[in-house]
C-alpha cells in the first residue's frame, strides 16, 4: 500500500507509517498536501515491512514511524494493529541504514507514567529525534518537522 503522494525528485523525502487507513481529515493524508509545494514527497506505507523495503530502495530525510503500524501484511489484513512496539523494529533498521534518517515516533496513550517513560527512554536509546503521544495533529508534526529541519539541516531541505 504505498502511496508516494510525489515524485522522487523531490529534495526533501518523508516516510510515514500508519496503524490503519485513515480519512482524508486525518494529519497523514494533510501533511503530504502541505509539504508537497515546498518540495517534499512522502511516501505513506502501511506495514513496517513496506516501510524497511522502501527505506532500502530509497533515501528519507525524515520519517514518522506508528508505533502500531503492523509489522507485515497479514496483520493488516487481519485488521490487527501491531503490538505497540513494532515501531522499534522499523526504527532499528532505519537506523543501520546509510541515509540513518530522524525518525518521530508516534505512541499510543500509556497506561501508566512508568509506561510512557519506558517507551520515550527505549525510542531514544534507540536514536529516535523525538516522541509523540497520539492522537497528533498536523500542527504537531510540522511543529516537529520544523525543529527536525532546524537541528539536523541547519534550517534548510537538503540538497537531493
Amino acid at each position: 500500500m504505498v502511496n508516494a503522494r510525489s515524485s522522487s525528485s523531490s529534495r526533501f523525502n518523508v516516510l510515514l507509517t500508519q496503524d490503519r487507513p485513515h480519512s482524508e481529515q486525518h494529519w497523514t493524508s494533510q501533511l503530504p498536501r502541505l509539504l508537497e509545494p515546498q518540495g517534499v514527497a512522502s511516501y505513506l506505507v502501511g506495514t513496517g515491512q513496506e516501510a524497511v523495503d522502501l527505506a532500502e530502495r530509497m533515501e528519507f530525510h525524515a520519517a514518522v514511524i506508528d508505533m502500531s503500524t503492523p509489522i507485515g501484511p497479514e496483520q493488516l489484513a487481519a485488521g490487527a494493529h501491531g503490538s505497540g512496539h513494532d515501531g522499534f523494529w522499523v526504527l532499528e533498521v532505519l537506523r543501520r541504514l546509510p541515509s540513518n534518517p530522524p525518525v518521530v515516533i508516534l505512541r499510543k496513550p500509556a497506561f501508566s507514567q512508568r509506561q510512557a517513560e519506558r517507551t520515550l527512554n527505549d525510542a531514544l536509546r534507540l536514536g529516535a529525534f523525538t516522541v509523540l503521544k497520539k492522537p497528533v495533529d498536523v500542527e504537531q508534526v510540522l511543529a516537529v518537522f520544523r525543529r527536525l529541519v532546524d537541528k539536523r539541516y541547519r534550517g534548510a531541505w537538503p540538497l537531493g
